[in-house]
């Protein structure tokens, strides 16, 4: 009896599920529109929400957001950041990965010893001093959101070959573009400047060429005069020398005579 109770009673039973689907497939996508007497169902039973009331932006808030007054010292370090780009024959921009203090101060001392300045300004700064000016292309490689872009100043563009020699030496900066004389230079542009040479010596091989030009062309007028009178010359010995074979030939005759 107890054994039935607990049969009956205390042992779970599961029920038994049999799923079963009359007609055709069922399409997920495309269903199958309800009847009319659930549209009518539905229709009635969807909520009714108050109408949203449109938040307006606040134009005055804006206006005094716009209205801030720069930082003075802002403008004093961006005066001093245009004055490097002015007064400096070369500008080279540098992209630094992570990098310690001590490494970047090696990098420092190194274009230091070149007689040149490496500065590092944020992107308010930046536009501060370059917008509206010749120097605007460089914002598109300043980084933004991090201090990584780095600037070289240099008062000679001679230096073009230093920069190279010293950048392969420091694997954390890699050089991205640069301006020499006032000309915006990709990298390997900076690379095909930099093998080029001095310029005082390819010009004077260039006046050396024109002035070998210009002695080659008189030399080629002067040919033919030369030519003629060396021909006269040739010619006025000839008939010397058979002037002079006729008189002694006729003082022979007359001695004989």
């Amino acid at each position: 009896m107890a054994q039935t109770l607990k049969r009956s009673f205390l042992t779970p039973h599961s029920p038994v599920l049999n799923f079963q689907r009359f007609r055709g497939k069922i399409n997920i996508q495309r269903p199958r529109a309800p009847g009319r007497y659930r549209q009518l169902l539905e229709a009635v039973s969807n909520p009714i929400y108050p109408k949203r009331v449109e938040i307006k932006p606040c134009i005055e808030v804006r206006k005094i957001y716009r209205s801030t007054e720069e930082n003075p010292y802002e403008k004093i370090i961006a005066r001093e950041t245009k004055n490097w780009f002015d007064h400096s024959q070369m500008v080279t921009i540098f992209h630094i990965n992570p990098i310690s203090s001590y490494e970047f101060f090696k990098a420092r001392v190194a274009f230091f010893q070149e007689g040149m300045q490496i500065k590092k300004y944020g992107m308010k700064i930046m536009k501060l001093a370059l917008n509206d000016t010749k120097y605007e292309a460089v914002l598109s490689l300043h980084n933004k959101k991090c201090q990584s872009t780095v600037y070289a100043f240099s008062p000679d563009h001679k230096k073009v070959a230093t920069v190279l020699k010293i950048v392969k030496k420091i694997p954390q900066m890699h050089l991205l573009a640069g301006i020499v004389e006032d000309q915006f230079l990709s990298k390997n542009e900076l690379i095909e400047y930099s093998q080029q040479g001095n310029i005082d010596i390819a010009r004077s091989q260039f006046v050396n060429v024109l002035n070998m030009a210009s002695s080659q062309l008189v030399q080629n007028l002067q040919s033919h005069q030369s030519n003629l009178v060396n021909i006269l010359d040739a010619h006025v010995r000839e008939s010397g020398k058979f002037e002079d074979s006729n008189k002694s030939d006729e003082s022979e005759k007359s001695e004989k005579s």
